[in-house]
């Protein structure tokens, strides 16, 4: 059911109500048996919650998911189109957001504290969710979006602090409409492996990040960035020998905050 942001901004009441369970599951019955376990043990803290929800939570979770190791406070919406491979941890606050185009975890993957995996726009396109490949790593309060276009993240993919990925735009063209009205499009990324993007880096549809490139903190990238490539700014551009060598220190076996890879 295609669906306008304007669906989402109406006064409460049935119609409200309706809109918001089909933007959290499948169908009523499947809202209950997803969020009915995230109830009763999301709030448990430590240890005992961990074992707890690594037990009960993976039967939320498309076919093939393996038992995630999930902190205290993190929420699953449209689990059924969410597949964790093995080994998959998420920290505390994040939300994964799935819709018709799913998001799929590859093993090892780490989503720190309140990093936010959407893939739930109200027109999403089937297979055009959210890929990780293995050992990808989504650093504290960073946003992947994409429910138009598809997003993929290579293997040992390194995401800062506060990174933005995302494929969608409103189509701003059609001035003769309400923004409300505007239909939501994107266009897809693709991030190669072993790639780094540091803290506060905004990556736009349309992008494709080739295998070990390096985005360094705060750059806004709108086209392709080549493999080995470090780019910086805004808009992003290559970065001069000098400046590559800061942009480097950056990376997480510097230990410099731009590459901060803390999971607290």
């Amino acid at each position: 059911m295609s669906e306008r942001l304007r669906d989402y901004m109406a006064e409460t009441g049935t119609g409200a109500l309706a809109a918001y369970l089909r933007s959290r599951a499948a169908s009523p019955g499947r809202y209950v048996f997803e969020q009915l376990p995230q109830w009763l043990l999301g709030w448990i803290p430590g240890l005992p919650g961990i074992a707890a929800r690594h037990l009960c939570y993976r039967p939320l979770f498309a076919k093939g998911s393996g038992a995630p190791v999930v902190e205290a406070g993190a929420e699953f919406f449209h689990a059924a189109s969410i597949r964790l491979g093995s080994s998959v941890y998420v920290d505390k606050g994040a939300r994964l957001h799935a819709s018709a185009a799913a998001i799929d975890v590859g093993p090892c993957c780490r989503i720190m504290r309140g990093a936010y995996v959407c893939s739930y726009v109200s027109n999403a396109v089937p297979g055009e969710g959210i890929t990780l490949g293995p050992r990808c790593w989504v650093g504290v309060g960073a946003v992947l979006a994409s429910g138009r276009g598809g997003l993929t993240l290579g293997r040992n993919v390194l995401i800062g602090p506060n990174a933005v990925l995302v494929t969608g735009d409103h189509d701003f063209r059609r001035a003769d409409l309400p923004t409300l009205d505007q239909e939501y499009l994107g266009r897809p990324i693709a991030v190669g492996d072993e790639v780094w993007i540091g803290a506060g880096a905004t990556v736009l549809g349309g992008v494709r990040v080739g295998d070990r490139a390096v985005v360094a903190a705060g750059a806004v990238v709108t086209r392709d960035v080549a493999p080995g490539q470090v780019v910086g700014g805004v808009p992003a551009r290559p970065l001069e020998p000098a400046e590559n060598a800061a942009g480097l220190a950056s990376r997480p076996d510097r230990g410099h905050t731009a590459g901060q890879r803390n999971p607290s």
